[in-house]
């Protein structure tokens, strides 16, 4: 699938490796693993991993830099911003 422009009608760039990777199906799981309520603790277990998406973060540490004197220094890490359990 190839995008004869890289800007949608809205004005927003759309990412490089849209036109680039090629679709699939969706497949579904052909055996489903039975769901066990344990009804004590009201909870039911399940095989599952938490997925995210990452975003780079700035939060800033004070610094002493000589006899007096703070300096603000930006850190940057990426940290996730949005996550579910699938």
């Amino acid at each position: 699938m190839l995008y004869n422009s890289t800007k949608t009608s809205a004005g927003t760039v759309m990412p490089l490796l849209m036109g680039c990777t090629k679709p699939s199906r969706i497949v579904a799981v052909e055996d489903e693993d039975k769901v066990i309520y344990d009804p004590v603790s009201q909870t039911s277990v399940m095989d599952m991993r938490t997925v995210g998406t990452y975003s780079l973060k700035t939060a800033t540490t004070k610094k002493k830099t000589g006899v007096g004197t703070v300096a603000n220094v930006p850190d940057r890490k990426n940290q996730i911003d949005d996550q579910k359990n699938v």
